[in-house]
């Protein structure tokens, strides 16, 4: 029983990473533009800050991220460097937090979440919520926090001790097919 269900894991893990890997699919990436549609936009200059507020939409190729407020957050210019008017050069974006009825869709993959959040040094996406969920075809897996390490292939999918990790895995999903 214990090695169908690390089989079972372990083909839900292929198929969220072929999805990662199929360059357009993917999530976000630095050499596109992002555009970004909301009811209302508030800079923070000193926290090197733009949050978006309101029927937040964030494209990115075939990537959408829906979210209620997204906070885009930057590197801050260097000192030898003049400001101009490309603030929003994608290179220098550090982190994308997206908050309330976060809904991620990139090809085959769709996550749900309360909140979602990427860093991009280390290419590390965190869902969190009451029933965060990740989907690739029909299978799912739910759990309190999920986290998928692009760099290193891997996806954890943790509990918050009252409600435990659930996966549907669907043989149709075959990951050799992705």
């Amino acid at each position: 029983m214990a090695g169908a269900i690390g089989l079972l894991v372990f083909l839900l893990v292929s198929m969220a990473l072929a999805e990662e890997k199929t360059g357009s699919e993917s999530a976000y990436s630095p050499e596109k533009p992002l555009h970004i549609t909301a009811d209302k936009m508030v800079a923070h200059q000193d926290e090197s800050m733009v949050e978006f507020i309101g029927n937040v939409n964030a494209t990115q190729d075939n990537m959408l991220l829906v979210a209620e407020s997204v906070k885009v957050f930057w590197h801050p210019s260097q000192p030898d460097t003049a400001d101009t008017a490309d603030t929003a050069d994608t290179n220098r974006i550090r982190q994308i937090v997206a908050t309330d009825n976060v809904e991620y869709t990139a090809g085959d993959r769709h996550a749900f979440a309360d909140k979602a959040v990427y860093t991009t040094a280390d290419e590390i996406l965190i869902l969190t919520g009451k029933k965060a969920k990740l989907l690739t075809g029909t299978s799912w897996v739910t759990g309190t926090k999920i986290t998928l390490f692009r760099k290193q292939d891997r996806v954890l999918v943790e509990s918050d001790g009252k409600t435990r990790v659930q996966a549907l895995f669907n043989p149709e999903d075959n990951p050799a097919d992705q």
